[in-house]
């Protein structure tokens, strides 16, 4: 997807997960035999130097998977060894010690055994002795986060959640994490039109599907819990004919406004209102839809709240340190409006009501609270 539209990282597959052996466009196999990965074929990954090459100069950071061991029966997985899986990882990191913008992501919708646990270790212990500036996170099955499994590894440096309930109950277990603290990413949750594990929102039954609506609250749930990233996908895991009508689908023309809300602000000093000093009143129910979840700078210049429907909340002004400029940000359009009366002595506090109808016709809002202070 070009990276005008919004989306600043990439998740690539290195190796095909759908099936053996794995082929580049060309029809050239990564490996001979195909089932040996301490034997690649060298026109396969000159192909694969040409697509981070491209990404690269498109301005895409990348998280790459480098061995899917995959949801079901599996492919690699029956065949890697840690062993193998050492000299795999010295061969990744010897060719993509060169790249700046790499981050390995290990295992792929899986919780692994003994053995893959092993083999996932010494991947990424091989790739960080050739490549020491890459990045690793690991991806395992809904409901599990990277820390689930490898919380003691040295070598992880993101913790990546993935989930298909209320994403902010995942993220905020993870975003608490202690010895060691990790970044959080949501690293994946529902996509459009497809009814996974949906029985696990709140608000939904089995059988419903995920909508731009329940795809966009968990990106701002997850967002505004904890999490530094949220990475937006589609359907296309599988080919479809029509592809590039599922790729400019709903959800992923909306998931960049959550970048264009947040990125030219100080995000990073964001704590999540945990224990609703804040948003006092109004924050909804833990565990139901209704949820409110919000963040405050830690220095007082910056506070963000997502209402996933209609209603007023009641905020705690001052949490900030001068004068509030309040607005509201439709998160389907990305628009802003300024909120009647703005800006607002940091005293007591004051109740904020949702503005109505988005552009998209739902109901959930995020409130966007600035002191003139600010840097």
């Amino acid at each position: 997807m070009p990276n005008r539209i919004g989306f600043n990282t990439l998740f690539l597959e290195i190796l095909d997960d759908s099936r053996l052996p794995s082929r580049d466009a060309y029809g050239n196999v990564a490996f001979e035999p195909e089932l040996d990965i301490t034997r690649p074929v060298e026109a396969y990954w000159r192909y694969a130097d040409a697509v981070m090459d491209e990404v690269t100069k498109r301005g895409f950071f990348v998280i790459m998977s480098d061995l899917w061991y995959g949801y079901g029966k599996g492919l690699r997985m029956h065949h890697v060894t840690p062993e193998s899986a050492r000299t795999y990882g010295h061969f990744l990191g010897r060719r993509y010690a060169r790249f700046q913008n790499l981050m390995w992501m290990h295992c792929g919708d899986r919780n692994p055994d003994q053995r893959l646990a092993d083999s996932a270790n010494e991947l990424a212990l091989a790739i960080r002795q050739e490549a020491p500036h890459h990045l690793h996170t690991a991806h395992m099955e809904h409901e599990f986060s990277s820390a689930d499994f490898f919380d003691r590894e040295a070598w992880l440096d993101v913790n990546m959640a993935y989930t298909y309930g209320a994403s902010y109950l995942q993220v905020t277990k993870e975003h608490q994490r202690k010895d060691p603290i990790r970044p959080v990413i949501l690293g994946e949750t529902g996509y459009e039109d497809e009814p996974n594990a949906i029985e696990l929102l709140p608000d939904a039954k089995k059988g419903d599907l995920w909508t731009p609506y329940r795809i966009r609250r968990n990106a701002y749930w997850a967002i505004f819990s904890g999490a530094c990233g949220y990475c937006a996908g589609t359907r296309l895991w599988r080919y479809e004919s029509n592809w590039r009508d599922v790729l400019n689908c709903g959800s992923s023309r909306q998931a960049p406004l959550l970048r264009r809300l947040l990125e030219s602000r100080p995000w990073w000093q964001l704590t999540p209102d945990a224990k609703h000093e804040l948003v006092t009143a109004g924050f909804g129910q833990w565990k139901q839809a209704d949820h409110v979840a919000a963040a405050v700078a830690d220095e007082g210049t910056l506070a963000v709240v997502y209402l996933p429907g209609s209603g007023t909340i009641q905020v705690a002004l001052d949490r900030l340190r001068g004068p509030v400029q309040a607005e509201w940000f439709d998160p389907t359009s990305g628009q802003f409006q300024s909120v009647e009366g703005s800006p607002f002595d940091n005293k007591d506090k004051r109740d904020f009501a949702s503005p109505g109808k988005n552009g998209a016709g739902d109901d959930d809002w995020a409130l966007l609270l600035q002191t003139s202070t600010r840097d």
